[in-house]
């Protein structure tokens, strides 16, 4: 089912997202932010962004491939103090893009849809992607990252 994306002036854009849900269907979630995040050609989609208050959020996480994670109840556990800067974009706000300096690499955690905890480490793009969509957890949006 593909949902309406949230206006960018929508509350729960701008709400930090409590965990998720105990009796969340996960599979079914992983599905709808897939579905979505290939419908409006994004590289990544949180749930909040469709209207959904849950701690989870789909990324590209290999851009060749195209093969996706799901992450749910992210976070971010390390950062690295070399920052790069580049041209972001976000579905929330179509055609808006904005020079936004992130860590190059960062070390995450994150449940998968069996509930299974990954640590991994992210560089570059991916890494990237996934702290745009960890900061919609946050209910923060990249127009708060301009210098």
């Amino acid at each position: 089912m593909i949902h309406n994306l949230l206006p960018s002036d929508d509350p729960l854009l701008h709400a930090k997202i409590d965990k998720c849900s105990y009796n969340l269907d996960r599979s079914k979630l992983s599905y709808q932010l897939h579905e979505n995040m290939f419908h409006y050609n994004g590289v990544g989609l949180s749930a909040n962004q469709i209207g959904i208050k849950e701690r989870a959020f789909v990324m590209i996480s290999d851009m060749e491939t195209e093969d996706t994670t799901t992450c749910f109840n992210p976070r971010i556990i390390k950062e690295s103090k070399e920052m790069v800067t580049m041209e972001e974009g976000c579905l929330s706000y179509p055609e808006l893009y904005l020079e936004i300096a992130r860590p190059e690499t960062i070390v995450v955690k994150y449940e998968d849809e069996g509930k299974e905890l990954h640590k991994v480490k992210l560089t570059g793009f991916v890494a990237r992607i996934f702290q745009h969509e960890y900061d919609h957890m946050e209910g923060i949006d990249f127009t708060q990252r301009t210098k």
